[in-house]
């Protein structure tokens, strides 16, 4: 959109669906953070986004996946495949925004005896759906934001739920941290699940172990929601010459990371006094299109007329 706004023409890839992990990992999910809504559905919010974005020609390619950065002079080739067809097109560009959230990642898994046997009818790795869940018996692993919203969302579909957290703390937002008290959803801190009970493929419980414990439990359950985080993949963006900190890319208070040309913001990105949020991913998007404009068009100065002229 701020790219739009500067008059610089945009492509938008996407692998997967338009609109990121608002619609395909957390659809569902209420947001109570985004400035001007008390409460919004993640994918009724990323479908106004989206909507913006091409009322104002932003053009996006969705189901594509970005294989190949190469240096092409002072430009870029980048190179897109799609992810059904294997149909590979490259696009010159003067610039590249990498704005890709947890990125390329596969969901952190539990990594216990009984996981691999269980169909997404009994596990998932990502928000529950209400009509799966209702009336069933629910274990949610993790205390993080996601897990928390995860587990009262199962709650509100009407599910018995108990949260599992490895730490001896939730490590989320209070307000998430108290509707979960408020709504008096059992918790096991300091617990660790050791195994999946699996028969005929049908989940019947996990084993967890509590720290101070003597001896493992088990706990009866025929859902489990695992909630732990991702294994990030940057493997393709260091190709590209992109310095990483961790799982996460290096910029600086412009947005600017290693390679000339190349930015990232949003979740992928860390910097000193780093805040994962959505309304500071956006703010890091207009700093990395301005950042952008800069290095194509090279104004002797950059001021609030430039964005209108």
């Amino acid at each position: 959109m701020y790219c739009r706004m500067r008059r610089l023409s945009v492509l938008v890839v996407d692998a997967g669906r338009v609109g990121g992990q608002l619609v395909s990992l957390y659809s569902d999910k209420p947001v109570h953070d985004w400035p001007g809504h008390s409460q919004v559905v993640a994918n009724e919010l990323a479908e106004q986004l989206v909507t913006h974005a091409r009322e104002l020609d932003v053009e996006i390619a969705d189901h594509r996946k970005v294989v190949d950065v190469r240096p092409a002079g002072e430009r870029f080739e980048v190179v897109t495949q799609d992810v059904v067809t294997r149909e590979e097109r490259t696009h010159v560009a003067a610039s590249i925004i990498i704005a890709i959230g947890a990125g390329a990642f596969e969901p952190r898994r539990l990594r216990v005896p009984g996981e691999d046997a269980l169909s997404e009818e009994f596990l998932t790795y990502r928000m529950p759906e209400p009509g799966k869940v209702a009336g069933r018996t629910v274990v949610v692993v993790g205390g993080g934001d996601s897990g928390l919203e995860s587990a009262q969302a199962a709650h509100r579909a009407g599910a018995s739920v108990t949260i599992v957290q490895v730490l001896d703390r939730f490590v989320a937002m209070e307000a998430n941290v108290a509707l979960v008290d408020e709504l008096k959803i059992p918790r096991l801190l300091d617990t660790r699940i050791k195994e999946l009970v699996v028969e005929g493929g049908v989940l019947r419980g996990v084993v967890v172990q509590t720290k101070g414990e003597p001896a493992p439990k088990r706990l009866e359950c025929d859902y489990l929601v695992v909630n732990i985080g991702a294994a990030v993949n940057l493997e393709a963006v260091q190709r590209w010459g992109v310095e990483v900190e961790g799982s996460h890319i290096k910029v600086d208070s412009l947005m600017r990371t290693s390679v000339p040309g190349i930015f990232a913001c949003g979740d992928i990105v860390t910097y000193e006094g780093k805040y994962r949020l959505l309304i500071t991913a956006s703010s890091e998007g207009a700093v990395a299109a301005n950042s952008a404009f800069v290095h194509v068009r090279k104004p002797l100065r950059v001021t609030m007329g430039d964005l209108y002229s």
